[in-house]
């Protein structure tokens, strides 16, 4: 699905791109509900972001939820995905031909 051409570097901005989505999905929440909190410390019901049809939401945003209280969304596979599809490598075919090249004048390969 993806190949090689992916450096280091975009590897590191794909995964800051994929850690922000569920950022972004909060500031864009407008409506939260009271859910148990599954961790044994910190406060018993945290503020959980969902859809308003629900039956439990609350027009909230999420300026007016204590930190503290905020059931923080988990990165999901679709965010990996949707993080690749928007970050193309830097690394052309031309390049990894120069490397390849180099590892089989000078180095090795996987070390």
């Amino acid at each position: 699905m993806f190949g090689f051409s992916y450096s280091g570097a975009d590897v590191a901005v794909v995964c800051r791109e994929a850690l922000l989505r569920p950022i972004r999905r909060l500031t864009s929440s407008t409506h939260f509900k009271r859910v148990q909190n599954p961790e044994h410390d910190g406060p018993n019901e945290l503020w959980l972001a969902c859809s308003p049809g629900d039956l439990d939401a609350q027009s909230l945003t999420l300026d007016k939820i204590n930190p503290d209280e905020l059931c923080e969304p988990p990165v999901t596979m679709s965010d990996m995905l949707a993080a690749l599809a928007t970050q193309k490598p830097t690394v052309g075919e031309n390049e990894l031909g120069k490397y390849q090249i180099f590892t089989q004048e000078f180095g090795q390969e996987g070390s």
